[in-house]
């Protein structure tokens, strides 16, 4: 079974490779295997991005092209929903003198072969700060968008309109991290990428996004803020697939990696780069910096460790009730750390305070034990298991060093 697996990987990535660069499959794997490389991209999230390459090799009945001709007819029906209501939310707030940059979503989606083959559910804003965020709720308030019930992040606020679409309004660039100095960073720098946007067509519909340097250094921070909790899957990967593609130039590929490396995270993007090359077909030509000083032989088993890491999480660590957390080493230390980190996000107000760490840290230990036993039905040892796990990588990584 196991083997059996792989070889259903190798196929999807295979396909995706020729998806993403918008050609034909030189090899198709045997109809018998459709069935299962199909739920594995439906998984990921990516099944819609296969239907040129697929659709036209199955006979009409088959059951197979029926499954992927429904979930790209519903891709594409909300593409569009979140195309005009996208146009739509930053229009008003721009009259309302509200500036956004339209994050990943539709942004992204123009950078793929078909845009609207490129599955999302969410439309996500970048807004100066945090008071910037909470006039720009007030306005969608006032044009009847809500608070959602749950807001799962710090870091933006998620809001819902008739159509029950999520807009996510971020206030920062990312969740904080559990390294002050990259935090300090991010937040120091969150102006300079909102100055650096431009207005761009997508799908005949002009947005403004994030010039090309910052829009990859946002997808690198999206990625890595997912990796470092529960994980994520193929579908970031053919995001850094399709913007790299286009070719941009030394200049923009110059400035992420200085953005990068001032960041401390360009072990995860050459990592992430590698991957790419290696198993979705991503040209090493477009990314020379990137790949510079990678050690194809040195860096083979963590290679395939973070390919195998992707593909077991597949969409945001969906897979299994046992992925929460990466630590960033695998010592004691790096579980206080986390432990500390995860404290903090939980109890933003009250972690300002550190006579009531003490307090707090019985009050996180006792949530941690609930949930895992009685909501998700997974044992602290096999969470904690997991973490360790994936720690080793993300310590092979030196992130944030």
């Amino acid at each position: 079974m196991r083997q059996q697996m792989e070889e259903e990987q190798w196929d999807l990535c295979r396909l995706l490779d020729a998806a993403l660069h918008g050609r034909p499959a030189e090899m198709l794997p045997p109809a018998e295997k459709y069935g299962a490389i199909l739920e594995l991209a439906d998984r990921h999230r990516v099944l819609p991005l296969l239907y040129d390459v697929l659709a036209p090799k199955l006979p009409e009945e088959d059951e197979n092209r029926k499954r992927l001709e429904k979930r790209s007819a519903e891709t594409v029906r909300q593409s569009y929903r979140l195309l005009f209501l996208g146009k739509y939310v930053t229009g008003l707030l721009q009259e309302h003198g509200i500036e956004t940059v339209l994050l990943k979503g539709s942004g992204t989606a123009g950078l793929y072969p078909v845009p609207e083959l490129r599955k999302s559910g969410d439309i996500d804003l970048l807004v100066a700060d945090q008071k910037a965020g909470e006039k720009a709720y007030e306005v969608l308030h006032e044009h009847g968008f809500r608070k959602a019930l749950e807001q799962h992040a710090h870091h933006h606020i998620v809001c819902v309109g008739t159509e029950q679409i999520g807009i996510e309004i971020h206030v920062a660039l990312a969740e904080p991290f559990d390294s002050k100095s990259v935090n300090e960073w991010l937040a120091a720098h969150q102006a300079e990428f909102l100055a650096h946007c431009e207005r761009t067509a997508v799908m005949g519909v002009e947005f403004p996004v994030l010039q090309p340097a910052y829009h990859a250094f946002y997808l690198l921070l999206h990625m890595l803020q997912h990796f470092l909790r529960a994980g994520f899957g193929l579908k970031l990967l053919c995001d850094w697939v399709v913007f790299w593609e286009k070719g941009y130039g030394s200049g923009v590929e110059e400035r992420f990696c200085s953005m990068a490396e001032e960041c401390r995270v360009m072990g995860f993007a050459r990592l992430v780069t590698a991957v790419c090359v290696k198993y979705l077909g991503l040209s090493g030509e477009k990314v020379p910096l990137l790949l510079c000083r990678f050690d194809w032989e040195a860096e083979a088993a963590n290679l395939e460790a973070f390919l195998t890491e992707i593909l077991e999480a597949e969409e945001f660590g969906k897979s299994s009730a046992d992925r929460m957390v990466a630590l960033r080493g695998t010592g004691w230390w790096d579980y206080c750390r986390e432990f500390h980190h995860q404290m903090l996000l939980t109890y933003p107000r009250a972690g300002r305070y550190r006579i009531l760490h003490p307090v707090l840290w019985v009050m996180m230990f006792c949530g941690f034990a609930y949930r895992n036993v009685k909501m998700r039905r997974v044992s602290g040892y096999a969470v904690l298991k997991k973490a360790r796990a994936r720690g080793k990588l993300v310590e092979e990584m030196k992130l944030f060093r």
